[in-house]
């Protein structure tokens, strides 16, 4: 028997990341491919991180797009300028000029793109990070939902044999009158209740399967499902993927507020070449220009500095709520944790306590209402099932603790 249990859950519960987890699952569904062998969970996720990929390299929403531009020193596009000054005077000069202008990044300017080159890689490997813990909570996910639908319905099979093994001796009990019809149709009410139980337990095993194969491309369960907590998980938060993205967006806020300086603007180098043409004969001359913007640092304007402080309170507040939330479930982990540590225990004390007395019922038949035995055999195998459930939630909740702290499979 599997001794794994708990409740399904997502890390994120906003309805964007929700909408990208049905999608993500509803493509795997489509394209599963060939069955995977698993032997760890390292298996589970490579398997079903290298299908995600292939659904993101082949999705007609996925667009290429490259960077356009000249070098790291140009600013803007070369322009070209021509313009010839005839003379309308007898023996006047006429003057023809075509010139070359190139739009150069003042050295503030080439600093703020460099700034801006660094964030970019920074960003790029934070959301590969994101997409690495995405595919960890749905790996998880699946598998502890087929872990919790088999503990059960292994539990549910155990208990059948027991019934079917105690059958005979019920309806022998009941044909010699050491149980009355009372405690007969007891017998009868647990069978019924367990066959119905049974009928679920196959259904939602049966669902669970497929989803997990669908997830994993197997349905063959890792060798060792069960995670080890991860002893710091409260610091880890704070560089948790969701919460890094957003103070980079606010540096990349900051950054788009610093280009809007008009300190900024481009330094101009023009190569002139003008031609003189008079009754003394041509001068050719040739020369350059260089314009300098003298405007001092930090002339933005008004209504930049607004929106940039709007954008920047909106992200300041989404990085509050959202650590609140990820402390807020992290706690709640921790707390199931423990309580499952606690139960497991304490169930397993009652199991211990359920033997003894049924033992002692056993013994006292004579002077016991058979009732009383029955209904302790049947509480008996029912602690049994509760105490592997709880031990598999107490795996979960390792697992859980992980997810939201940010560890990936």
């Amino acid at each position: 028997m599997f001794h794994y249990h708990g409740k399904m859950y997502f890390l994120h519960r906003d309805n964007m990341a929700n909408h990208v987890l049905f999608f993500l699952v509803s493509f795997l569904t489509l394209t599963f491919t060939a069955p995977l062998c698993a032997q760890s969970l390292s298996d589970l996720y490579d398997h079903t991180r290298n299908q995600l990929t292939r659904i993101n390299d082949s999705s007609p929403d996925k667009m290429e797009r490259n960077v356009k531009a000249l070098n790291d020193w140009l600013q803007g596009p070369i322009s070209l300028q021509f313009s010839a000054l005839p003379s309308q005077s007898v023996g006047g000069t006429d003057e023809y000029e075509v010139g070359v202008f190139l739009p150069f990044k003042p050295p503030s300017r080439r600093e703020v793109d460099s700034q801006q080159s660094q964030l970019a890689r920074t960003v790029s490997a934070m959301q590969e990070q994101r997409f690495s813990l995405l595919v960890s909570g749905l790996v998880r996910q699946a598998l502890w939902k087929r872990i919790t639908a088999q503990t059960e319905y292994e539990g549910l099979l155990d208990k059948q044999a027991w019934i079917s093994s105690l059958d005979s001796t019920m309806e022998a009990y009941l044909k010699s009158g050491e149980i009355d019809r009372a405690t007969y149709l007891r017998w009868e009410q647990e069978k019924l209740t367990h066959s119905l139980a049974m009928r679920q337990a196959r259904i939602s095993l049966h669902t669970a399967t497929r989803y997990y194969q669908h997830i994993t491309g197997t349905e063959a369960l890792p060798v060792q499902p069960i995670e080890n907590v991860v002893k710091n998980a409260p610091s880890l938060i704070h560089n948790h993927p969701e919460l890094t993205l957003l103070v980079l967006s606010q540096q990349q806020l900051d950054i788009n507020y610093d280009l809007a300086d008009q300190s900024l603007a481009p330094w101009m180098l023009g190569v002139i070449a003008r031609q003189l043409r008079g009754p003394a004969g041509n001068d050719n001359l040739l020369g350059v220009n260089i314009t300098i913007p003298i405007s001092g640092s930090g002339t933005t304007s008004v209504s930049d500095y607004a929106l940039w402080q709007d954008a920047r309170n909106t992200l300041t507040n989404a990085l509050a709520e959202t650590y609140a939330r990820l402390s807020l479930q992290l706690n709640e982990a921790v707390n199931d944790y423990e309580y499952a540590v606690e139960a497991v225990n304490v169930l397993y004390r009652q199991m211990q306590i359920g033997e003894e007395i049924t033992a002692l019922y056993a013994s006292q038949q004579q002077s016991l209402p058979k009732v009383l035995w029955l209904e302790q055999l049947i509480a008996q195998q029912d602690r049994r099932l509760e105490h592997e459930k709880m031990k598999v939630n107490l795996a979960q909740a390792a697992s859980k603790i992980n997810q939201i702290a940010g560890v990936t499979l």
